[in-house]
């Protein structure tokens, strides 16, 4: 015996809750405008100060941005590269060999901007594109300097992608991109990588020329935005911490704490 039941919702419902369930499946991220402005004030620091306190500070901060935004496995790569070049940068400046110092100097450099790396890989990683270019609008950024900061933003990755793809083809055409064929073929190797990621590249920049002029960047109306940014409670947090950390980095120097 079959039961019929009217099983329709209004259509309200059915868009609250594809939203809801987009909302879930989304990756959890700082506000962009948020994450800007706290990368800004981060290679500030850096910039100004070498002391292993702002460094540890700016460490625990990125890798708890890291962790809200449960990207615990970068985090462990991440973490090992600065143990990396720390330990090796230590070992260098033990030997007191003096051909060895500017190895160590150029290693302890890397592992000080680190953190600042981190983080901004961490922002390219689970920031959208849409979502930046409508934090760049919400505070008034020109137009030409929106395109190119997401240009910008954006560039990492797809040379990542195009890297891959052309690895890929070189594989399945027998030539494997392998430390071994660097070093006995560096011009076969390069021809049959460099060649086709540079003619890949020339096709991207059109194409992105194409998608420029279609979303209508020079258009003098105000342009929407799929995207509803908000600030949230751990946005306020992190931003005081990226505030303080300087703060506490210049008391430290003057002697104050």
């Amino acid at each position: 015996m079959a039961l019929s039941m009217d099983t329709s919702l209004p259509l309200s419902a059915v868009v609250q809750a594809r939203s809801s369930l987009s909302a879930d499946a989304a990756p959890r991220h700082l506000d962009p405008r948020v994450s800007l402005a706290v990368l800004v004030m981060i290679n500030v620091q850096m910039a100004l100060t070498q002391s292993l306190f702002a460094e540890m500070g700016v460490l625990t901060l990125t890798v708890t941005v890291m962790a809200y935004c449960r990207r615990f496995s970068a985090i462990v790569r991440w973490l090992a590269f600065y143990a990396l070049f720390a330990v090796t940068a230590q070992l260098l400046v033990a030997s007191g060999s003096t051909l060895l110092s500017p190895f160590a100097a150029s290693l302890l450099m890397y592992r000080h901007v680190l953190p600042a790396f981190m983080f901004a890989f961490n922002m390219i990683a689970t920031t959208r594109l849409g979502e930046l270019a409508c934090a760049l609008q919400a505070i008034r950024v020109p137009a030409n300097v929106s395109v190119a900061v997401c240009v910008a933003f954006r560039f990492l990755p797809t040379m990542g992608r195009e890297f891959s793809a052309v690895a890929d083809a070189m594989k399945t055409r027998g030539i494997a991109l392998t430390p071994k064929s660097v070093v006995c073929h560096p011009a076969k190797t390069a021809e049959h990588f460099l060649v086709p990621v540079i003619a890949r590249l020339g096709q991207i920049a059109d194409e992105l020329g194409n998608a420029v002029v279609v979303r209508g960047v020079g258009a003098s109306a105000h342009r929407t935005s799929y995207y509803h940014l908000r600030v949230r409670a751990i946005d306020v947090v992190c931003l005081i911490a990226a505030m303080v950390l300087p703060a506490l980095s210049v008391c430290f120097r003057a002697g104050v704490l």
